[in-house]
Order: C-alpha cells, then sequence, then structure tokens
C-alpha cells in the first residue's frame, strides 16, 4: 500500500472520529501516530511522540495563545460589552436599522477585543437581542444581525484562526493579524449597508431607535475610551514593531485588568473564575496543538500533501476556477465544523497546492478565514445560527430567513478581496 492511500486513510480515520465526538487533540494525537507507526515504524513513532510536545510547544509563538486568551476572559467579566454596544447604539440607533447596525459594530469590537466568535455570538445575544426586541425589531433581523457579526473575532485581531494557520505554516502572526483588519472592517461596513438597505425595502423589520441628546453620547464615548485605547496599544505596537504579538497579548491582558479594577468590575471570585476559564481553554487548546503536530508529521511522511499539490497544479483548469471550488469546500466545512479543526484538517494539505497556483500565503490566510466566516452563518448548518438561536429562544429557520442580506455582503466582500488582494496585503506591506 503506498503512502499516500494510508494518507487518506488516516484523514478518514480522525473525520470519523471527530464525527464520534472524541477528544480532537487526542483523534489527531492517535491518528498520527498509528499512521507513522505504519509508515517507518515503531522508533520512528515513539520519537514523534515524545517530541512532538516539546518541540512545537517550545515555541515564542505558542505563548501568543494564553495572553491573548487571558486578555480575552478579562474583558468578558468586565462590562465592556455592555458599554460598547451603548456607544454604538447611541451614535448609530438613531438611523431605521441602526440599533441592528450598532449591534453589528459592537459585535465586531467584541469578537476583535475577545478573540472568539463564540464569546462575542454569547455577549451580544445577551445585550442587544432584548433591547432590539423592546424596540420591535424581527426577530429575523435582531437574531441574525448577532450571528453575522460575531464571526468578525475571525478577521479582526486578535484571531485565534490566525494565529493557528502561523502556526501550521510558519507564518508571522503579527503580519496575519494585520492582514486581518482591512477585510475586517470592509465586512462590518457591508453589514450596516444590508442592514440600511434591508429596512429601507422592508421598514416593519427594523424602525428607527431612540434620540440621544449630544451630552448623552459623549457620555457614552468615555464608556469606551479605555478599550479603544487599549485596542490601539495592542494592534499599533505589533504594526509599529514596537513589540511582538506575544508581548502585545501580555500588555493588553495587564490593560485589561488595570480598566478592570479601575472601572471596579474585578473580584477575587471573578479573578478566581477567570484564571480558572483561562487555564482550561489554554489547556485544551495546547492539547490539540500537540496532536495537530503528531498528525502532521504523518500527513508529511505521507507525502499526501505532495500528492494534492502535484494533482491540483496539473490541471488544466485557470486558478481562479480551483478556488472557487476551494472556497465551496470551505463553506461547506464551515457550516458542520469549528474553525481550528478545520484549518488542522486542511491548511496543511491546501495551502501548498494555492501557493503553487500563485497565490500569495498572506492572502490565502485571509481568504480561508472569510470563507470560514461564511460557512459559520451559512443555511443549513450554520453553527453561529443555532447558537443564537439557543440563546434567544427564537427558531433556528426565523434567524436563516434574516441572515440572507449578511450572506450576500459576506460574499461581496470576498469577490473585493479576490479583485483586489491589497485590500488585505496593504498594511502588512508597510510594517
Amino acid at each position: 500500500m503506498s503512502p499516500e492511500i494510508i494518507g487518506i486513510i488516516g484523514v478518514i480515520a480522525l473525520i470519523v472520529m471527530i464525527g464520534l465526538r472524541i477528544w480532537i487533540g487526542a483523534a489527531l494525537a492517535v491518528v498520527g501516530f498509528v499512521g507513522t507507526l505504519v509508515l517507518n515504524g515503531w522508533l520512528a513513532a515513539m520519537g514523534v511522540a515524545v517530541n512532538a510536545p516539546f518541540s512545537q510547544l517550545d515555541s515564542y509563538t505558542t505563548t501568543a495563545i494564553p495572553m491573548f486568551t487571558l486578555m480575552g476572559m478579562i474583558i468578558a467579566e468586565t462590562d465592556i460589552g455592555k458599554n460598547l454596544f451603548d456607544f454604538a447604539n447611541k451614535f448609530l440607533g438613531r438611523r431605521r436599522g441602526g440599533v441592528a447596525s450598532a449591534t453589528v459594530v459592537a459585535s465586531g469590537f467584541m469578537g476583535a477585543i475577545t478573540g472568539s466568535d463564540n464569546v462575542a455570538c454569547v455577549i451580544m445575544s445577551k445585550l442587544a437581542i432584548p433591547e432590539l426586541k423592546r424596540l420591535n425589531y424581527a426577530d429575523s433581523l435582531a437574531t441574525s444581525a448577532v450571528a453575522a457579526a460575531s464571526p468578525l473575532a475571525l478577521l479582526i485581531p486578535p484571531s485565534m484562526p490566525m494565529i493557528m494557520y502561523a502556526m501550521l505554516m510558519e507564518q508571522s502572526v503579527g503580519t496575519l493579524f494585520i492582514s486581518g483588519i482591512g477585510p475586517g472592517i470592509l465586512m462590518t461596513i457591508a453589514f450596516v449597508i444590508a442592514i440600511t438597505i434591508t429596512c429601507i425595502r422592508k421598514p416593519h423589520l427594523g424602525p428607527m431607535g431612540e434620540v440621544f441628546t449630544r451630552k448623552e453620547k459623549l457620555r457614552s464615548l468615555w464608556g469606551v475610551v479605555p478599550i479603544i485605547i487599549l485596542f490601539l496599544i495592542v494592534l499599533g505596537g505589533i504594526y509599529f514593531g514596537i513589540c511582538t504579538p506575544t508581548e502585545a497579548g501580555a500588555l493588553g491582558s495587564i490593560g485589561a485588568f488595570i480598566i478592570a479594577i479601575i472601572c471596579g468590575q474585578i473580584t477575587f471570585k471573578k479573578l478566581n473564575r477567570i484564571l480558572l476559564e483561562t487555564v482550561l481553554a489554554v489547556g485544551f487548546v495546547m492539547f490539540m496543538l500537540v496532536g495537530t503536530f503528531v498528525f502532521i508529521r504523518f500527513i508529511t511522511l505521507s507525502r499526501l500533501p505532495f500528492m494534492i499539490t502535484n494533482f491540483i497544479v496539473s490541471l488544466s483548469m485557470p486558478p481562479f476556477v480551483i478556488l472557487f471550488f476551494v472556497a465551496v469546500m470551505y463553506v461547506i466545512l464551515g457550516m458542520m465544523m469549528p474553525q481550528i479543526p478545520m484549518m488542522i484538517l486542511t491548511v496543511p494539505l491546501i495551502t501548498p497546492a494555492m501557493m503553487a497556483l500563485g497565490y500569495d500565503v498572506i492572502w490565502f490566510a485571509v481568504f480561508v478565514v472569510m470563507m470560514m466566516a461564511l460557512g459559520a452563518i451559512s443555511p443549513p448548518i450554520a453553527m453561529n445560527c443555532f447558537l443564537v438561536s439557543g440563546l434567544s429562544g427564537v427558531p433556528v429557520s426565523t434567524v436563516f430567513r434574516g441572515v440572507w442580506p449578511f450572506i450576500i455582503a459576506n460574499l461581496v466582500v470576498i469577490f473585493l478581496v479576490c479583485l483586489i488582494p491589497q485590500i488585505a496585503l496593504w498594511l502588512p506591506s508597510l510594517m
């Protein structure tokens, strides 16, 4: 049996094990170990199992994960989300559909500062949906705005999928972080435009919000000034080369902690919960990383990535057609799988082939993350839509009904990023 066939069998076995709800890290490690054993024997398999945890986790890049996780956990335990929504609502809410637009902007910021679309989804479901219902917004628009905006966390730094891509493809975390800013801002604007057009066409979906005085608007600004400063320090430090992503994450964690203390929003009980949740989250990711690199060693030995690269390059089709099929694959996977396992399964196999076709590795990272964000809200198996449905009590069919304008906006932005790659590459080129 050829190594490539063994590699394919290993990938199928991994998918089956994940489908059986076996821990992802364990499934990766088992398949990688057994595959290496079959290909290179017992000594090689034991060598990979013993060395992979130390050789891969003993990496400066890896230390960015606990830093940004801690920052996100601190912020999630404070009133930052409430202040963000209040600020966005007072400045945008007066327009028709304005409170839904405020939800999108606040969700984008919340996702950016927590690094997790799920955390953003949970927080904004609790904050925004009750307010939108109080103002007689249709359930479809209220829930879909939260579901569609929370995946902005995948693009706007700090982004866990970007960190994972950097580790898998040995790229700069800072460069990948900065590359997501342009597409992330463009996506936010596109969502606001989509809401505005939808509410102009169907005014009953999103009525006009309350009127606020200039004094009230300025007062709401004070609530988000600290977090905006924190956000600028983290990204500015990375962009101008003042600090590494890990150091920026550490600065962000310290800054978030200081903000929480100054605002009187931290207690010993909360601090204990923050540290415990951080340790659990980081432990889960680290365990998954160990399994990832055992699995990648096996896949490399099997020569499966080289076979796929040669096959794709040999196809007598233009590169953009191949890119289209890759996009469809990611949307389908994004409907069903969390982002990190999806990247582990696909990035080491697909990225070399796309680079061979002439696509920039940084640009392709942004493209992959954008397709994942689209998949997360695409029916019939849109994970974010199901999450918002469960949190709000609104039927998932209602959420699906409202999400289509956001899907169209997503596709428009993806097309623009494909047509004008500098949307993603311009800022990194200035670093």
